[in-house]
């Protein structure tokens, strides 16, 4: 009578099928000392000002200012996963720290050519090692690195979706 339980017992078990481990929780806050950042800033225009910021979990705080969809407030939520390995990748494309900080106008990196009324971005990223900040000014139209960082720009908008995140 043992051995038929213990062969009814195993056969229920083998039905069940393997155990799916439990979903991790979603992240509830960003992880430390990790997250790339891009904010933009006024022009004399309606350019939307915000800051974003994602962390290597996903999660996400985002600042918006004058002409966005909800001027004065921040969010927090989380991005789709992948989201922090294609910011950091943009990063990477432009050589991000070989890049100068300060491209703004009557910086050396700026160059002689400036255009008046776009909007100023800033570009960060945080490690364990610290942070680093480029304060970026698109109308130096002669910076050498002014390509790069547009196209940096560019992409982080498309990787955190700026115009449906923002507007």
């Amino acid at each position: 009578m043992r051995s038929g339980l213990a062969a009814a017992f195993t056969v229920i078990l083998a039905a069940c099928g393997p155990m799916e481990p439990p979903a991790p929780p979603p992240p509830t806050g960003p992880i430390p000392d990790t997250g790339v950042s891009l904010s933009e800033g006024a022009c004399f225009g309606t350019c939307p000002i915000y800051t974003v910021t994602v962390s290597a979990n996903e999660f996400y705080r985002l600042e918006l200012g004058r002409f966005t969809r909800a001027p004065g407030t921040t969010e927090t939520g989380v991005f789709p996963p992948g989201t922090f390995a294609a910011a950091t990748q943009a990063l990477r494309d432009a050589n991000f720290n070989a890049l100068p900080t300060d491209i703004t106008i009557g910086s050396p990196a700026c160059g002689g050519t400036v255009v008046s009324d776009l909007p100023r971005a800033g570009i960060g990223e945080t490690t364990i090692a610290g942070t680093r900040l480029i304060d970026y000014y698109p109308g130096c139209f002669d910076a050498p690195d002014r390509p790069a960082l547009d196209t940096l720009v560019d992409d982080l908008r498309g990787v955190f979706g700026i115009p449906a995140l923002v507007q």
